[in-house]
């Protein structure tokens, strides 16, 4: 099998229509934004520093896995008939609409410090507060009269909703050790689908030539399977939908679904970076690794907006991975204007490869999860126990 990939790889290649392309050196480090795009000058080695921080800070996915958890405690408010927690959380953020979006990074986590813990930090150590909401009790409409007479007079009654930010924390993080378990199991399904994808995009390429074009009349690899519109079957959330289906110790948290689309977006997206990094660091003395790095580079940071940033649909690490191996391979021209050439093909095996790398990372991680709230978890009991120590003493008082 490995030999048929080895010969299709050249093949396509080889048959690819090519072009050309300006080059950029190797030396460009990521960029110092959050938003992960690349920075195209060269800093001291406390900005590379710092940029490479703030991009594995983007990547990591103990922050997704706050964020998420955030969004799930909010969701499961609003089912128990309380959004008044939902949006005290919502004004303590900074940020609105948060059940409504559907991407990784969100701005929150980086504005608290670009940590999985600062938010949670920063919640605990909120004073009780107290919402007033407002509700009409009688008027047009309301406690049977009726919503056309003009005489009617509409009234008001307001009450207090207590809300204690110790108590929104200890119940986020158990939510926050639920997805984690998930997501133990759900990146092992990732890592399923991830191995299939180079051995079905060969096999459509393969199916595409035999079904529609004679021996003598084969166009470039990249044209026929760009005719099918499909580069490689996408069987990751088909396989989340059988494990989901007959996984019957635990119900599933609500967003289930959107936190593995998102966990595929950010491991292709850390895979990326991870492979842009190796690149450029053999870029050194090897001029292949410096011409892939020049064309990774340009083709990730033209997409990181459609792919990976902001608010995104459902598939989108799929679609970078199909954009990717639609691509032709192209000339790219050296700084000493030497010609090589970039392999897309290539590049896609090793984000695929490197994308295993990661889920192995992370599942370890995942398993850690309970253990890494624990000095949370004793903070939290410290403050709990001082506020029923603060209502002892005021009922003490009034005896």
């Amino acid at each position: 099998m490995a030999s048929i990939i080895s010969l299709m790889r050249l093949l396509f290649l080889i048959s690819s229509a090519v072009q050309i392309t300006a080059f950029l050196p190797p030396s460009l480090i990521l960029s110092q934004r959050l938003s992960t795009r690349l920075s195209n000058s060269k800093g001291a080695d406390d900005d590379e520093a710092l940029a490479r921080a703030r991009n594995e800070a983007r990547t990591d996915v103990r922050n997704l896995l706050t964020q998420r958890s955030i969004q799930s405690f909010m969701y499961l408010c609003e089912e128990c008939r309380d959004p008044h927690s939902g949006k005290w959380i919502e004004d303590f953020l900074g940020t609105k609409n948060q059940l409504q979006f559907h991407g990784t990074g969100a701005g929150y986590m980086e504005s608290f410090g670009g940590t999985w813990d600062a938010p949670l930090l920063e919640m605990m150590n909120k004073p009780k507060d107290v919402v007033v909401v407002s509700a009409k009790r009688r008027g047009r409409g309301h406690g049977g009269w009726s919503k056309d007479n003009p005489y009617l007079e509409e009234r008001w009654v307001e009450f207090e909703i207590d809300i204690d930010p110790p108590s929104l924390t200890t119940r986020i993080l158990s939510v926050r050790e639920q997805i984690a378990a998930e997501w133990v199991n759900d990146l092992d399904v990732l890592s399923q689908a991830n191995d299939n994808i180079i051995t079905s995009y060969f096999s459509r390429v393969r199916k595409e030539r035999e079904d529609n074009y004679g021996e003598e009349d084969i166009p470039a690899s990249s044209d026929y399977i760009r005719e099918s519109e499909v580069a490689f079957e996408r069987t990751a959330v088909n396989i989340l939908n059988n494990y989901t289906a007959f996984a019957t110790n635990q119900a599933s948290s609500p967003f289930r679904k959107g936190n593995f689309d998102l966990l595929y977006n950010l491991c292709t997206q850390a895979s990326v970076h991870r492979l842009l990094r190796s690149l450029a660091e053999q870029g050194q003395s090897e001029a292949d690794k410096r011409i892939n790095f020049a064309w990774l580079r340009d083709f990730y940071c033209a997409r990181v907006e459609d792919f990976f940033d902001g608010d995104q649909p459902y598939g989108r690490a799929d679609d970078f991975m199909e954009e990717l191996l639609f691509t032709s391979p192209s000339v790219v021209y050296t700084s000493d204007r030497k010609p090589g050439l970039a392999d897309p093909l290539g590049l896609a095996e090793s984000i695929i490869s490197i994308r295993n790398d990661v889920v192995h990372e992370w599942k370890h991680i995942m398993t850690n999860v309970p253990q890494d709230h624990t000095e949370l978890r004793k903070v939290l009991f410290d403050k709990q126990m001082q506020s029923w120590g603060q209502k002892d003493t005021y009922a003490d008082g009034f005896q």
